[in-house]
């Protein structure tokens, strides 16, 4: 089961912070409907906040081309 922790949209882009239950991971979603642009993360649970406000700061750990 995966569950929404949160989730905000402005302009165009979308970001979502969401639980996996099954795999205990917490994971933020980026998408970009201007340029296309996409991704998920894996983040630490004492950062999930943080990468939820910030997600491009987490963009190294991102697993490319994800639908969100």
């Amino acid at each position: 089961m995966v569950y929404e922790l949160a989730k905000r949209s402005h302009d165009g882009v979308l970001v979502r912070l969401v639980w996996d239950a099954l795999r205990g991971e917490i994971r933020v979603r980026y998408r970009d409907d201007r340029s296309g642009e996409r991704f998920v993360a894996i983040v630490p649970r004492e950062r999930a906040l943080d990468a939820f406000h910030h997600p491009n700061a987490y963009r190294s750990a991102a697993c490319f081309g994800t639908v969100v």
